[in-house]
């Protein structure tokens, strides 16, 4: 359940892939700092830590952890912020039915992964090889498949759009030992992305991009999986996130995340 709270109430073309480290043992730590280090509105009340989304609302982090914020302190929170309202999950406050798509099996391998889809996983995994990316790389050739996936999905974020946002985005991912960005790389082109972020035992694929030209290769479907397999085997992981419910995924995004072994839990 996520409330709302308002004011007023096996291959071998996967490489090396190197692990983030766990920074911080405090729930939402790591993920605040990496939002904090982008320029996002970051606060720390209620027990918790939020940051500011538009229309001056905030949301809880981790995203997976439940909160039962004390009514007066976000009510506080939410003054001192000249803010609208708030969004966590939460077992005890009422609001919207939400959750997470998640994975939480160690074996994860192809028979995970939907009959369907593991052809096109394996094909993704022979035209590319998935690893780290490098700084100058996601810099450089990143730009462009953000548009490409916006411009696919009906909507624009000036973070992914705007060349000097992006930069900053690009210096905090490298600038915070707890999250990785990876690629599915062709020839020495990046074809498609994932920033990555730990945060108490939990693997969060904040955010996931690729090239249109390229989709019929499947650049996704092999990085989504190297990813989680390599998470799938690290001992100090227990879960992994392939993002919140939102509004704005498409039936199709929702089919691929279920399809390549995800399952969706209410929060």
């Amino acid at each position: 359940m996520m409330a709302d709270w308002a004011e007023t109430g096996t291959a071998s073309n996967t490489g090396t892939l190197q692990r983030g480290l766990e920074v911080s043992g405090r729930p939402g730590e790591n993920m605040a700092g990496f939002m904090a280090l982008r320029g996002w509105r970051i606060v720390e009340a209620a027990g918790c830590w939020w940051h500011g989304v538009e229309g001056r609302f905030f949301m809880s982090v981790p995203y997976h952890l439940p909160q039962d914020p004390d009514a007066g302190e976000l009510d506080e929170m939410l003054r001192s912020q000249r803010a609208l309202g708030a969004r966590f999950p939460s077992v005890n406050h009422p609001g919207l039915p939400s959750g997470l798509y998640v994975c939480r099996r160690k074996d994860y391998s192809f028979p995970c992964v939907h009959a369907r889809q593991r052809s096109q996983v394996r094909r993704g995994l022979e035209a590319f090889t998935v690893r780290p990316v490098e700084q100058s790389e996601l810099l450089r050739q990143g730009l462009r498949l953000n548009t490409d996936t916006m411009a696919r999905q009906g909507r624009y974020d000036p973070e992914f759009g705007e060349p000097t946002r992006w930069g900053r985005l690009v210096k905090a991912v490298y600038g915070s030992p707890a999250v990785v960005a990876y690629g599915a790389f062709q020839e020495g082109r990046l074809v498609a992305y994932a920033i990555t972020c730990r945060d108490s035992g939990w693997l969060h694929l904040m955010h996931q991009n690729s090239r249109t030209e390229d989709l019929q290769h499947f650049p996704n479907h092999a990085l989504s999986f190297a990813v989680t397999r390599l998470a799938a085997e690290d001992a100090a992981l227990e879960w992994i996130s392939f993002g919140i419910h939102s509004l704005i995924d498409s039936v199709g995004l929702l089919d691929f995340k279920l399809k390549m072994g995800y399952e969706f839990v209410e929060r």
